[in-house]
């Protein structure tokens, strides 16, 4: 396998995990969040989930920074010769993410 590929391999394992575990979280906040312990004078929209671009955009941006720290320690293990071009490769990868991320939410990029 080459080298190049490591990263994307592990890119798409990270995603299918994030993807993942978020899916199971949803899935336990939902079936308790009738649960929630509120109060009489809480209003409401405390505890409504914020569905805005912005939180989209927030959500999308912590997958890609995540996606990223996990190819980068990966690449960490790799032979001293190949560290380089496979940390390249992650931060290229982070801005393509990134990148996407603001063309999906509809944020304009700083």
């Amino acid at each position: 396998m080459k080298t190049i590929a490591k990263p994307m391999m592990i890119r798409a394992l990270t995603c299918i995990a994030l993807i993942n575990g978020a899916m199971m979280t949803s899935y336990a906040q939902s079936a308790e969040s009738n649960q929630a312990v509120t109060r009489q004078s809480d209003p409401a929209r405390w505890y409504q989930e914020e569905t805005t671009p912005m939180a989209y955009f927030k959500t999308l941006k912590t997958e890609a920074q995540a996606v990223y720290q996990e190819s980068s320690r990966a690449c960490r293990r790799e032979p001293r010769t190949q560290v380089q071009a496979c940390l390249r490769e992650a931060r290229n990868t982070l801005q393509q993410d990134m990148t996407a991320a603001y063309r999906k939410s509809g944020m304009r990029e700083k």
